[in-house]
């Protein structure tokens, strides 16, 4: 006569039972590794995203440094507030206000780039179609932003598209290729911005790092080889 077992304890149930703890626990424990671990995107991030703004600022100052005008130059200051923002923005949870606030220093020295041959408002409908669409946006994230963020957000927002429409209507009075580059560059400053807005505060996106930095840097490129032959007719 065999001895007898405890009951249920080699049952299917508590087989079961065993395998989700397991299953648990497993997870868990590689979710601490994960955590512990330095991921390798940010390490790429890291690395790309201040060198590719380096390059492109050189080539910005270089034109500067032969030119000598002050529409390199002012572009030359913002391209730098620029690469600021981009580092601060590598901890967005730390310093976001802070590369928030450099990025709207890089719109306002473009803005004042794009006023060394023209006025402002160049075009005063487009301005202020710029504006209705950003006051749309606001509106469509006003609801998710943080407290703290709603005014630096706005006051920021009305400089991008304000840089965008000056570059823009720039573009159409002057007619060279150089305004065309930037006026290009700049819509595609102001569509990053929207996806990034999107993505942080509204719904996250796919592919989000795809869709953010291949028109920020792309933009940001234009302006800078905006700053070459700037009186080149189209």
């Amino acid at each position: 006569m065999r001895p007898s077992r405890c009951p249920g304890v080699n049952s299917p149930q508590h087989a079961a039972a065993f395998h989700a703890r397991f299953e648990t626990h497993r997870r868990c424990q590689h979710r601490r590794r994960d955590h512990r671990s330095f991921p390798r995107e940010p390490l790429l991030l890291w690395a790309f995203a201040p060198l590719a703004t380096i390059l492109i600022l050189a080539i910005a100052l270089a034109n500067w440094r032969v030119r000598k005008d002050r529409y390199s130059l002012w572009i030359t200051v913002g391209l730098t507030f620029s690469l600021v923002g981009d580092v601060l923005l590598l901890r967005p949870e730390h310093f976001f206000l802070l590369g928030l606030s450099a990025f709207l220093l890089t719109h306002i020295a473009c803005l004042i780039a794009f006023t060394r041959d023209t006025h402002f408002p160049t075009r005063l409908g487009v301005w202020i179609l710029f504006l209705l669409f950003a006051a749309c946006c606001y509106f469509l994230l006003f609801s998710r932003l943080p407290a703290g963020l709603r005014l630096p957000v706005a006051v920021y927002s009305m400089f991008l598209v304000s840089m965008a429409a000056q570059a823009m209507g720039r573009s159409f009075l002057l007619r060279t290729s150089a305004a065309r580059f930037a006026a290009i560059g700049a819509l595609l400053f102001v569509l990053s911005d929207g996806l990034l807005a999107l993505n942080r505060f509204y719904a996250p996106l796919r592919l989000a790092p795809l869709l953010i930095l291949v028109p920020y840097y792309t933009g940001q490129w234009l302006i800078a080889s905006s700053t070459d032959q700037p009186s080149l007719p189209l």
